[in-house]
């Protein structure tokens, strides 16, 4: 099965978990708090007490207006009520305008403080909301980052740079932000419910009639659609990413076959159903407003033709509809955003299901430092070892016996899928043997351990990783903490001083987007001297030169000969023959086994 068609079955497995009713609201809350550290938690506790007293502060806004309505129709109820009368003689006033003037103005100050506070409120998540999306982006780059390299290569790259970018900030601000505006709101409802039953069961009752069963319809009948929106926006941009970044990368093959065109028509494809997508979910999260817009409205008229035709009272209906308009005043709001932040969550359902990938490496990704060192002094021995790759029956490698002394220049030759590269990403560990050992000085690597190995190796290959930045940041991959002195012996050490030398701006000078500046030998100089840099002991050369002309090649390889004036342990995988001109010995790999050990003098023989 390809990974593409994996996709496409998580993807299918993830909308039968949404149309089960599995609770995505509960799935997200779970997921939430297994994403949160400890500290986080807190916070997330603490917040959500804010976010309750809020809730209480809007109940006690839209209670506050109530009297405020009843005092203006009938203003003698001011020195009817105890309270009021008490408050309106110790102030002192002598008018009822004035002191309905001086409640309207309190409540409106109240109104201000409340909003204040909710800006704090809002403010404070927002904030943690940033510290948990750059929590979960670490994790994400860790969990990816700590998958084998087999494992690794099966995952597209468009779909790593989703999960690891896009993935955690759209987890934020359509899963965690919507829970927490669905718990807050959520809270106000179930207050200013609670306030209306006790001040006026039948204000409740009708309430809970019309505006109940609606609310909860208008989501009934989006939310499937929603989570279908979700899950096809969550399949199609990693492929949009993915098409895109081979049109960048391939530029020069694209234009020479004349296939601009092709690839822009199946980027824009992909594009545009994405756009689409991004314009239905949109036009979903305007249903709900537009929707309760509606409702309240037929529940106004529904209070007039209650009261004009059935009790004959004008009065008690402009009473009932104020209050009925004061509810729905925060009662409405409250209910949009609970439906578009219940829409939110689950359309983003697919975003918990990439955060769960390989969850099984969660224990794997705290920083547990080096590990065990390793010493290299005296050799390295490859003992019957074999390789398969997984869900193979047929050997890779089968049965290899060399052994290294430290300091020895070793070539490897063979035929395309021969073993080579293979076997060198054992020795890099990149890959685990089924059977037999490396042994260094006679003692089997262990995994506690590869840290430490990796530490000694320096790898140059034929597509070297270059960054935009300048030769000294390629080279010690870092601009604090330079060690001047090793930079400048590894520069040395690796033929760069003319290059250095001649530009403008030495080792500031940019190399250009993947090296883009430099010539193929000098970017093969460039990786030589990062090895150099890094003190490896041992340097792994593979097809380092198969792509430079004669002259280049030559020159790359004096300066690898040249690593033999400071004892560094040196394997050589070449094509061209006269790369390996002076290693000491040279394997030659058939099928995964060792068909022969020549010296440079009888492999020429051989081929000729």
């Amino acid at each position: 099965m390809s990974q593409e068609e994996k996709e496409t079955k998580k993807v299918k497995e993830v909308k039968t978990d949404v149309n089960k009713g599995e609770g995505a609201v509960r799935r997200a809350a779970s997921s939430l708090y297994s994403h949160l550290t400890p500290a986080q938690r807190s916070k997330m506790a603490g917040l959500m007490l804010l976010t309750f007293i809020s809730a209480i502060f809007d109940v006690f806004g839209l209670a506050s207006i109530l009297p405020v309505v009843k005092l203006a129709s009938d203003s003698q109820q001011i020195h009817k009520n105890y309270y009021l009368e008490t408050v309106y003689q110790s102030l002192g006033f002598q008018s009822d305008n004035r002191f309905l003037f001086f409640l309207l103005m309190s409540v409106f100050i109240f109104f201000l403080l409340k909003s204040i506070f909710g800006f704090i409120v809002n403010l404070l998540q927002t904030r943690l909301s940033g510290q948990i999306a750059s929590h979960i982006t670490r994790k994400q780059f860790n969990k990816y980052f700590n998958l084998d390299f087999i494992r690794f290569n099966s995952v597209k790259s468009s779909v790593v740079i989703h999960h690891i970018i896009n993935n955690p900030i759209s987890y934020m601000n359509w899963v965690v932000l919507p829970l927490i505006m669905l718990v807050s709101e959520s809270m106000i409802v179930l207050l200013i419910v609670t306030g209306i039953a006790i001040y006026d069961i039948q204000l409740f009752l009708f309430i809970a009639c019309i505006v109940g069963p609606t609310t909860w319809g208008i989501y009934a009948l989006m939310r499937n659609r929603t989570s279908r929106i979700g899950s096809e926006m969550n399949r199609i941009l990693p492929l949009a990413l993915g098409t895109l970044t081979q049109t960048i990368t391939g530029y020069i093959d694209i234009k020479l076959a004349d296939k601009e065109r092709y690839y822009r028509d199946r980027f824009m494809s992909l594009q545009t159903q994405y756009n689409r997508l991004e314009m239905s979910a949109y036009l979903q999260n305007l249903i709900p407003l537009r929707a309760n817009e509606l409702v309240a409205l037929s529940g106004v008229i529904l209070i007039f033709v209650y009261a004009l035709f059935i009790t004959r009272n004008a009065g008690s209906a402009i009473i009932m509809v104020s209050l009925f308009a004061a509810a729905a005043y925060r009662l409405m709001p409250s209910l949009n955003r609970i439906i578009t932040s219940l829409m939110y969550v689950r359309k983003n359902q697919t975003a918990l299901e990439n955060l769960e990938l390989y969850s099984e490496l969660e224990h794997e990704l705290k920083d547990e430092g080096p590990g065990r060192p390793i010493s290299f002094k005296n050799s390295i021995e490859i003992k019957n070892v074999s390789f398969r790759f997984p869900d193979k029956d047929e050997w890779v490698i089968k049965d290899i016996n060399l052994e290294i002394k430290k300091g020895e220049k070793i070539g490897i030759v063979g035929a395309s899928g021969s073993g080579k590269t293979t076997l060198m990403n054992l020795i890099l560990r990149f890959y685990e043997e089924q059977e037999g050992y490396i042994l260094v000085d006679g003692h089997p690597l262990q995994r506690d351990q590869t840290r430490s190995w990796r530490d000694t190796i320096g790898y140059v290959k034929q597509d070297i990783f270059l960054m935009d930045a300048s030769i000294r940041e390629n080279i010690t991959f870092s601009d604090d903490n330079v060690d001047e002195e090793r930079l400048k012996m590894a520069i040395t050490q690796a033929s760069l001083d003319e290059l250095v030398n001649s530009l403008p701006d030495g080792l500031n000078s940019s190399v250009g987007e993947r090296g883009s500046k430099l010539s193929g030998g000098q970017r093969q100089r460039i990786s030589i001297a990062r090895s150099l840099y890094r003190n490896a002991e041992i340097l792994i050369f593979d097809e380092a030169t198969s792509a430079l002309d004669s002259q280049t090649e030559q020159e790359v390889s004096e300066a690898i000969d040249r690593l033999s004036e400071v004892h560094k342990t040196v394997f050589i995988i070449a094509h061209r023959i006269t790369t390996l001109r002076n290693c000491d010995r040279i394997y030659e790999l058939k099928d995964g086994k060792i068909h022969g050990i020549f010296s440079y003098h009888e492999l020429i023989e051989k081929v000729i």
